[in-house]
C-alpha cells in the first residue's frame, strides 16, 4: 500500500505527510496505526479521521460509510462515538476513538472486540487506583530548543581543546572561553558561579575551579540532556506513576520501562536540603542586610540626636592649636553607641538568615566596624558572599544534575515510547470504562439473520425503562415486524435502542442490554419520522430513497411512521409492499406505524404485528406503559386514556366537553 492508494490522498496531502513524518513508510505507518493526533499536525481533524478510517477499511475490504446507509443511522453512530470519547483522558485517545466505525467485516469486528474485552477486564481491575487523574496529564512530548546555561562556563586551556568543543556546538549551550593564563582563569572564576576547566591545570588558578573529568555533554552541560525531561516533567512523572500502577496490577506491557520509571522519579526528588538552604540564603541575603542597615541608621540617628558632646581641657587645646581632631573626638565619644547598634543590626540580619558555621563571619565584613553615619554596607563583601553561596549551591546541584543526566542521556526514545504506549492504552481503557460504567455486555454473534435482546437500555435517556424485544429467534421466528401502540409509549425510543445495539455490535463493542444475540448485517437503514405529507415531487424523491433497500444484501431496516409520505390508503399499500420485499430477501425489519391494521390486510408474507399499549393512568394522571412490546398484538393508541386524563385534570364546561367525547368510547 502507498499513500496515494488511500482515498482523498493527492499530491498536496502526500507532500504534507512526507514533510511531517520524513518519508512515505513512516507516514503510512502513522495512518495505519491511527495516529490521528500526529496526522492533525499536517491535516485537518476531519481529513485525518477519514484517512485513518479508509486505510483501516482497505485492510478489511470495507469502507467507513458502507454499513450505515441513511443519515439517521450515521447520526446515531456519531452520538455513540461522542459518548464513548467522553471516557478518554487524552486527546490522542479521543481522536482515535473518532476513527471507529460500524462495518460488516467479521475480522474488523473481532479485532475491536478483542481490544474491548481485554480493556473491560483492565478497567475493572484498575477501579479506584487513581489511574484516571494520571492519564489526564499524558500528552505528546514537546521538543523545545535547549535553554542556554548562563551562570556557569567552560574554560579550555588550549586552542585545540577550545576548537574541539566549539566544533561540537558546546558554545551554543554554555559560555565557552579560551583561557591560557592563570589571570584569565581568575577573571572567569569571579564572573561565574562555576567554571569547569578542560585541559591542563595551571599554577595560581582558583582553588575552587573544577577540572573536567569527562568531556561528554551530560557532564559539561547536563541541562542539555535534562531540558527535554524538565520541559515535559509533569507528563513524564504521570507516565512513570501510571506505568508503575499498571505494572503492579499485572497489566501486561509496562514492565519494560521500570528502569526509566525510577530515573524519572529520581529526577523530581528534592532531597538536597543544604542546597535548598543555600538557595534561600543567596536570595534573601541582600534584602536582609539592607533592612538591617536601614534599622541601624534610624537607631543611630535617634541616639545621636539625644546625645551631647563634652570636651575636656586637653581636648579643647588640641582642637584649638591644631585645628583638627573633631572627627576623632566624635568617634571616641560615639564608639560604644555605634558598636552596640552594629551588634544589634548584625543580630537582626542573622536571625532572618539560615547561617551555619563560619558563615556569620561574612556579616562582620559586610557591616563595616568603622564608626560612621550613615552606616554603609561593604557592597564588595556582599557580592563576594553571594558569589560564594551561588558557587556552593551550583556545585551541589550540578552533581545531582550530572547523575540524572548520565542516566537519562539515552532514554529519550524510551520516554517517548512510554508516553505513546500510555496514550494507546488510554484508547483501549476508554472502551473498557465505557463498558464498565454503562454496564454493557458483549453480544452473541449468530449466523442467521436475527436480533434479540433482554433488558435493553436507551443510552441517551435519563433512567430508561429496560426493554426486551426479539426478531428471528427460536421463540419469535419472524424477522419482519410492525410496531403499533400508544403515542409517547416508546416506539421511536425502541427503534433508537435497536439502532444503538446494532451499531455498537458492528463496531465490535459491547451493547446496553442484559443479554443480546444478533446476526451480522451488511447494511443498516434507519428512516426517521417524516414531517407531514409530502408533495408529489418530494414523494417521488422519498420513493427513490426507499428503493435502495431493494438489493440482495443482508440488511436491517428501521422505519418510523412512513405513512406520513402520502395519504393513509396509499401509505398502507406502500408499506405492505416494502415489508414483503424485505421478508422475501431474508432481511430484518421493524416498521413503526399507526396503520398496522390496514397494512396487515395488504401484506402477502408473514409480518408480525407487535404492540406497546398503555395500561392505564397512575395517581398523577400519567400514562402507565409497559415499554416492552407484546408479540402478535395490535395495540391501540388509546385516545380514551388521554381523554380520561383530560376529564380528571380540568373543570367546568371544558371538563363536560371532554366527558362527552370520552362517552363515545364507552
Amino acid at each position: 500500500m502507498k499513500l496515494v492508494d488511500l482515498p482523498g490522498v493527492g499530491s498536496r496531502i502526500r507532500e504534507r505527510l512526507l514533510e511531517q513524518y520524513g518519508n512515505e513508510e513512516k507516514a503510512l505507518q502513522a495512518v495505519l496505526n491511527a495516529d490521528v493526533a500526529g496526522l492533525c499536525r499536517a491535516l485537518s481533524e476531519r481529513q485525518a479521521l477519514l484517512l485513518v478510517q479508509h486505510a483501516r477499511g482497505l485492510r478489511y475490504n470495507v469502507t467507513p460509510e458502507q454499513f450505515l446507509a441513511t443519515d439517521e443511522a450515521t447520526r446515531i453512530q456519531q452520538m455513540l462515538i461522542t459518548r464513548l470519547a467522553g471516557y478518554a483522558h487524552t486527546e490522542y485517545a479521543r481522536l482515535k476513538i473518532g476513527t471507529l466505525f460500524a462495518s460488516s467485516s467479521a475480522q474488523l469486528l473481532a479485532e475491536n472486540r478483542n481490544i474491548a474485552q481485554a480493556a473491560s477486564l483492565t478497567a475493572r481491575k484498575m477501579q479506584g487506583q487513581g489511574l484516571e487523574e494520571l492519564l489526564k496529564k499524558i500528552r505528546p512530548l514537546r521538543e523545545k530548543a535547549t535553554a542556554r546555561v548562563r551562570e556557569r562556563a567552560v574554560a579550555a586551556t588550549s586552542t585545540e581543546a577550545f576548537e574541539r568543543l566549539k566544533a561540537r556546538g558546546l558554545d551554543r549551550l554554555i559560555d565557552l572561553h579560551l583561557a591560557e593564563s592563570p589571570a584569565e582563569l581568575m577573571d572567569l572564576a569571579g564572573s561565574y558561579s562555576h567554571v569547569c576547566l578542560v585541559g591542563e591545570e595551571m599554577e595560581g588558578q582558583a582553588a575552587e575551579m573544577e577540572t573536567a573529568e569527562s568531556l561528554e555533554e551530560w557532564y559539561l552541560v547536563p541541562e542539555a540532556v535534562l531540558g527535554f525531561y524538565t520541559d515535559n516533567l509533569e507528563c513524564l512523572l504521570a507516565a512513570a506513576q501510571a506505568a508503575g500502577r499498571l505494572q503492579d496490577a499485572g497489566v501486561a506491557g509496562f514492565a519494560e520501562w521500570e528502569s526509566l520509571q525510577k530515573l524519572l522519579t529520581r529526577l523530581n526528588e528534592s532531597g538536597d536540603k543544604e542546597g535548598e538552604r543555600l538557595e534561600r540564603l543567596a536570595a534573601r541575603l541582600g534584602g536582609c542586610a539592607n533592612e538591617a542597615a536601614s534599622w541601624a541608621n534610624e537607631e543611630l540617628k535617634s541616639k545621636i540626636e539625644k546625645s551631647s558632646l563634652t570636651l575636656g581641657g586637653t581636648d579643647l587645646l588640641l582642637v584649638m592649636s591644631r585645628g583638627e581632631g573633631v572627627r576623632e573626638l566624635l568617634e571616641v565619644q560615639m564608639k560604644s553607641v555605634f558598636a552596640e547598634v552594629l551588634k544589634e543590626a548584625k543580630a537582626r540580619a542573622a536571625s532572618e538568615l539560615e547561617l551555619q558555621g563560619a558563615e556569620a563571619v561574612w556579616l562582620d565584613e559586610i557591616f563595616s566596624a568603622e564608626v560612621s553615619y550613615p552606616l554603609e554596607l561593604d557592597r564588595q563583601a556582599l557580592r563576594s558572599f553571594e558569589q560564594e553561596l551561588r558557587s556552593r549551591r551550583e556545585g551541589r546541584g550540578l552533581l545531582a544534575r550530572r547523575e540524572n543526566a548520565r542516566g537519562l542521556q539515552d532514554k529519550r526514545d524510551d520516554a517517548s515510547a512510554l508516553v505513546h504506549a500510555l496514550m494507546e492504552f488510554d484508547y483501549a481503557y476508554a472502551l473498557g470504562q465505557f463498558a464498565l460504567a454503562e454496564n454493557l455486555i458483549f453480544p452473541e454473534i449468530a449466523q442467521e439473520p436475527c436480533l434479540s435482546f433482554e433488558d435493553g437500555r436507551h443510552l441517551f435517556l435519563d433512567r430508561p425503562d429496560p426493554v426486551s424485544y426479539s426478531l428471528g429467534g427460536a421463540e419469535h421466528s419472524e424477522t419482519v415486524a410492525m410496531l403499533s401502540g400508544v403515542n409517547s409509549g416508546g416506539k421511536t425510543s425502541l427503534l433508537d435502542l435497536i439502532a444503538q445495539i446494532v451499531i455498537l455490535a458492528h463496531m465490535g463493542l459491547p451493547v446496553p442490554a442484559r443479554a443480546c444475540r444478533l446476526g451480522l448485517f451488511e447494511e443498516f437503514y434507519y428512516f426517521s419520522k417524516s414531517r407531514g405529507t409530502l408533495s408529489a415531487g418530494a414523494f417521488e424523491t422519498a420513493m427513490k430513497k426507499f428503493a435502495v433497500v431493494e438489493n440482495e444484501k443482508r440488511k436491517l431496516v428501521l422505519a418510523d411512521e412512513l405513512e406520513a409520505i402520502t395519504e393513509p390508503g396509499a401509505s398502507a399499500r406502500i408499506i405492505a409492499c416494502m415489508l414483503d420485499e424485505l421478508n422475501r430477501r431474508g432481511c430484518v425489519a421493524v416498521f413503526v406505524s399507526h396503520l398496522a391494521e390496514d397494512v396487515r390486510r395488504y401484506v402477502e408474507t408473514p409480518v408480525r404485528v407487535d404492540g406497546i399499549e398503555a395500561e392505564g393512568l397512575d395517581e398523577n394522571n400519567n400514562l402507565r406503559v409497559c415499554r416492552s412490546p407484546r408479540y402478535n398484538y395490535l395495540a391501540k393508541s388509546t385516545p380514551e386514556l388521554i381523554l380520561d386524563r383530560l376529564v380528571r385534570s380540568t373543570k367546568g364546561r371544558e371538563r363536560e366537553f371532554y366527558a362527552r367525547l370520552l362517552a363515545k368510547f364507552k
